[in-house]
C-alpha cells in the first residue's frame, strides 16, 4: 500500500492540514494519508500545547467520513522527543509491506539537514514536498541539485535521490491558515467556521474549559 504520512502538531488539526493530506495523496496516487500528531515536539514547549489525546481525538473528528485519511497514533506509544526519523524507523520496520512518502513544507525541506538525523530521513522514504505555485519549484530544484550531485530528474517536478526514493513536489493550494490564528480566534469567542471542520469545533467546544486553560497558558 501506498501511504502518505503528515506530521505536525495539529494544535489544532486544521482545513490547510486536510486539504494538503488530500491534494497530495491525489497527486501521487496515494492509498491513503495518515495524519501523524506529535506527542513531545522536540523543538516546541508545551506550553500552549493541547494534550496529545485529544489533539489526536481533533484529527479523528477531523477526518471522519473521509475515506483516504487516517490518523496513526505511534507518537503517542513512544517515550521521549517526537523525532521524525525514529518515528519513520518503527513505521518502516512495522510495515515492511508499505511504501511511504513524507509530506513536508519546502521550508522543512530547505531545514531537513539540520534535523535530528535529517539527513537519513531520504533513505527511509519518498518525500512529497509542498510549496508554492509561484517559484516554489524552482526554489526546491536549486535545493536539490545543490544537496544531492547524483539526483536524477524524473520529469519537471520529481526526482530520484542517490538513497533510491523519489521527491516529488506539490503546488500548494490557497488555504493560508494559521494555527496559531485559530487559537487566538477561539480564544476571543471569534468564528472559527471555515477554517476548521465543524466536527473539530464542536470538539473544542465541548472541552472549552481544557482547551482555554492551555491555550491561554
Amino acid at each position: 500500500m501506498k501511504v502518505g504520512l503528515l506530521g505536525g502538531c495539529f494544535n489544532p488539526v486544521h482545513n490547510g492540514h486536510l486539504r494538503l493530506a488530500l491534494e497530495t495523496g491525489e497527486r501521487l496516487g496515494l492509498d491513503r494519508v495518515e495524519l501523524v500528531p506529535a506527542a513531545v515536539p522536540p523543538h516546541k514547549s508545551g506550553d500552549g500545547m493541547l494534550p496529545f489525546g485529544l489533539r489526536a481525538e481533533l484529527c479523528e473528528a477531523a477526518i471522519a467520513g473521509v475515506e483516504m485519511l487516517r490518523v496513526n497514533r505511534l507518537e503517542g506509544e513512544r517515550e521521549g522527543p517526537s523525532y521524525t526519523v525514529d518515528t519513520l524507523r518503527a513505521l518502516t520496520a512495522q510495515r515492511l509491506e508499505d511504501e511511504f512518502t513524507f509530506i513536508l513544507g519546502s521550508e522543512d525541506l530547505f531545514v531537513l539537514p539540520d534535523w535530528h538525523q535529517g539527513v537519513l530521513i531520504p533513505g527511509l522514504v519518498n518525500l512529497a514536498v509542498a510549496g508554492r505555485r509561484d517559484g516554489g519549484l524552482e526554489a526546491v530544484r536549486l535545493f536539490v541539485e545543490q544537496t544531492w550531485a547524483g539526483a536524477e530528474s524524473l520529469d519537471d517536478a520529481s526526482w530520484r535521490l542517490p538513497q533510491g526514493r523519489r521527491l516529488s513536489f506539490i503546488p500548494a493550494g490557497r488555504l493560508d491558515i494559521s494555527a496559531s490564528d485559530i487559537r487566538q480566534r477561539w480564544i476571543d469567542g471569534q468564528s472559527v467556521r471555515g477554517l476548521v471542520p465543524e466536527a473539530v469545533e464542536r470538539l473544542m467546544d465541548e472541552h472549552g474549559d481544557e482547551v482555554r486553560t492551555v491555550w491561554e497558558s
